[in-house]
């Protein structure tokens, strides 16, 4: 369980040869990453008589944030156990088997995608609210954010390509396009209130 290791260890096994943990699981902590710097600016906003007004929605943005970083970091794993499913279906030659993780690997990353958007409107919410003092983290959320949001749809797109199903693959495709969408646009908003 990377949750428990440090982040020595993770970034170690990550720069490894060894095929696990991938590409997936960097897009994971990315997530993790972004839901703690929306933590952070919540924390240094509540409790703090400048923003009493605000306090109860930075605390409604902090319990979600910190549900999302806990759900983050267990995809580091959950990802790696799903690229484990993968590499052996393609050495076992079983093509049945190799469509069907691979559509899981897809459902599995397009959560991740779903997950990372929502982690971005909770860094909008957060930054049109929170602790000015703290302008310059409202664009790490931002940058960091749409990051985890590009990298799981990295991970739906190479695993779209072992899929027969054009309508399944057209349908995720129009979907991630739309959250990439949503994504760019909240980081540009964000961005633009922290300057």
């Amino acid at each position: 369980m990377y949750a428990q290791k440090t982040i020595e260890e993770f970034l170690d096994d990550l720069s490894s040869k060894n095929s696990i943990p991938g590409g997936g699981s960097a897009a994971a902590l990315s997530g993790a990453l972004n839901a703690a710097v929306i933590s952070f600016i919540a924390n240094l906003t509540i409790g703090k008589e400048k923003y009493k007004e605000v306090e109860a929605e930075a605390k409604e943005i902090l319990t979600e944030s910190e549900e999302l970083k806990k759900e983050m970091l267990l995809m580091i794993d959950q990802d790696s156990k799903i690229l484990s499913d993968i590499l052996d279906s393609y050495k076992a030659g079983d093509q049945d088997k190799v469509k069907s993780v691979c559509q899981d690997a897809v459902e599995f990353s397009m959560d991740m995608t779903k997950k990372a958007v929502r982690l971005m409107r909770l860094s909008l919410e957060v930054s049109e609210i929170g602790n000015k003092m703290l302008a310059s983290d409202f664009e790490v959320a931002a940058y960091i954010g749409d990051a985890a949001v590009g990298s799981a749809i990295a991970n739906v797109k190479i695993n779209l390509q072992s899929l027969d199903n054009e309508e399944y693959k057209s349908n995720i495709k129009k979907e991630y396009l739309k959250l990439k969408d949503e994504s760019s646009r909240l980081k540009e908003e964000i961005i633009e209130l922290a300057n």
